[in-house]
């Protein structure tokens, strides 16, 4: 009995380990018996035989191995799964399959480290293989790296060949540019990139709704406002719009002046499955436009940001002739500026208005009025100089900041602290405003550090926000400057509901609500003046375009 048989007669053991899931017992015993075949090499009558050997044991071991691993990560037992792969990966780097599960099993139990590496190998293979690299963009994906998600996804495409590219797959890439673009560039060529690939993804299955709708973001985005149309078009023909679909359809059709239809979809956004719009609930019924309400009582309930508040404002007169009593419930940093009024409006603040002990006879979210009163482009127009500061605070601003003959700017350049990306502006994009001679700049940006206005060197920035304690302060404030520049927050709303002229920044593709800043208003506000960057994110065209205008204001 030669020893190369006694040795064979060792795979028994480490099979029947295996079997018995005493994993690290079958390894080391594997292990050992492997090392000792190959110890057995130097021996040239032997040779054949034993590679023989070798070769189908380590055939037996992985495969074994293997299954066994794939029911560990079923039961997501990745501890075991992890020790099952690393074994496997000894003897095998290649299989793509193997390496996907391995980096699973790393990543669950948090060696980073490890994975990297891991990545690292499977980029110096430099295979031609569509797996690996299918493989790679979902790693890259795991780690934000959406540039080399999508070089490594378009090389999995490449390899796989066009005519077995599949719709999902088209999709796929259109949501990385789409990431690409939102999270990183900013260029509207990723714009199109992603918009492309959704009309490919629809065109090979023209009945997915899924595929449809993310052109229709994207078109949107690009301000292609015919192809978006064809997709919704065609959404509306497949007749699978989600509550989702029928909000983002009333913006569109808003953005282009569809008022009919805007009118018709825009109540969805209290139904959405996603960022639902919230409003509490109402003991009483909703009105509906239609119904008589003069011997009734409406309560108005504020919803979404201050802005909409102020805008929708400027509708109360309209309301006051159609109804006995208004209401209007607001959020309570606003309820100081609008609780005396003219009109004799009922404002309550959020903080006190018991909704099951209030009197009313019916309800409205306040951003429902124009649409239940089914009103269309200039009808929507609330004017100007409907929101009017108290004068005594007024009076007191005045003294403690604005007793000077300077021509006055006040400045709004963020929305809130989180920020909003394709809203906000960079301070530094003011710097413009450092060149004019005999003004004075207020900041009314809440937030700000008196440190970041040091890069203006000449014309010293006042951080009046700091003293403001709700919007009746910043109203009395607003009424004391010559002009307000600012990006789309509450404070163009507030300064343009005030009668302030407000000179308004908007992004190459801004809000849908702003549905014509073609003119010399924003159709909403009759004192704001629209300034719309001619490329995304290129503040410097509608700032210098705006400060022209200021200089004009001075002549």
């Amino acid at each position: 009995m030669n020893n190369l048989f006694l040795l064979k007669l060792n795979r028994a053991v480490w099979i029947a380990l295996i079997e018995q899931e005493k994993i690290v017992e079958a390894i080391s015993y594997f292990e050992s018996y492997y090392n000792n075949l190959e110890m057995l090499q130097s021996d040239k009558d032997l040779k054949d035989k034993i590679n023989m050997e070798m070769t189908f044991s380590r055939d037996i071991f992985l495969s074994k191995m293997t299954r066994l691993a794939e029911e560990y990560l079923k039961d997501y037992d990745y501890s075991d799964a992890a020790i099952c792969y690393t074994a496997i990966f000894k003897y095998e780097q290649r299989n793509i399959n193997n390496i996907r599960n391995y980096i699973k099993c790393l990543d669950a139990l948090n060696q980073y480290d490890l994975e990297v590496e891991l990545v690292q190998y499977l980029k110096a293979l430099d295979l031609e293989n569509e797996d690996l690299y299918k493989l790679l963009s979902e790693i890259y994906e795991k780690q934000n790296d959406v540039p080399s998600t999508i070089k490594c996804y378009e090389k999995y495409l490449e390899l796989k060949g066009v005519n077995k590219i599949r719709a999902n797959e088209y999709n796929q890439l259109g949501c990385y540019y789409n990431l690409l673009y939102t999270n990183v560039t900013n260029k509207y060529e990723d714009i199109i990139k992603s918009l492309n690939n959704f009309e490919k993804a629809s065109d090979l299955e023209p009945y997915v709704r899924l595929f449809h709708k993310n052109a229709t973001i994207m078109a949107s985005k690009a301000n292609d406002w015919a192809t978006c149309r064809k997709h919704w078009d065609k959404l509306l023909e497949i007749n699978e719009m989600t509550n989702d679909d029928k909000y983002d359809y009333a913006a569109f059709c808003l953005k282009t002046k569809d008022f009919e239809q805007w009118h018709k979809y825009f109540d969805s956004r209290f139904q959405k499955e996603n960022n639902r719009t919230q409003y509490p609930n109402m003991p009483k019924p909703k009105w509906n436009g239609v119904k008589d309400i003069s011997k009734s009582t409406l309560l108005v309930h504020y919803e979404q940001g201050f802005g909409d508040t102020f805008l929708m404002w400027g509708y109360m007169p309209r309301l006051k002739q159609l109804a006995k009593h208004v209401i209007f419930v607001v959020q309570d940093c606003i309820y100081d500026l609008l609780k005396d009024n003219d009109w004799g409006i009922e404002v309550i603040p959020k903080s006190l208005a018991n909704l099951e002990t209030l009197k009313f006879d019916y309800h409205i979210p306040s951003m429902s009025i124009p649409v239940v009163l089914k009103l269309s482009g200039d009808e929507l127009s609330v004017g100007e100089g409907f929101i009017k500061p108290d004068e005594n605070l007024v009076k007191t601003f005045k003294e403690k900041y604005f007793n000077n003959n300077k021509f006055k700017i006040g400045i709004s350049f963020s929305g809130s602290v989180t920020g909003n990306k394709t809203r906000d502006i960079a301070l530094e994009q003011l710097l413009p405003l450092d060149n004019l001679q005999n003004v004075e700049i207020y900041s009314f940006t809440k937030g700000i550090d008196d440190k970041e206005f040091e890069c203006f060197k000449n014309n010293k920035v006042i951080n009046i926000a700091k003293d403001f304690n709700n919007f009746a302060d910043t109203a009395a404030a607003i009424a004391n400057i010559d002009v307000m520049l600012t990006s789309d927050n509450c404070i163009l709303n507030l300064a343009g509901a005030i009668g302030i002229k407000t000179f308004a920044l908007f992004n190459w593709h801004y809000e849908f609500r702003w549905f014509d800043l073609s003119g010399d208003n924003t159709i909403w506000l009759t004192s704001v003046k629209p300034f719309v960057n001619d490329e995304i994110n290129n503040w410097s065209y509608s700032v210098n375009n705006a400060i022209k205008a200021i200089e004009d204001l001075r002549k």
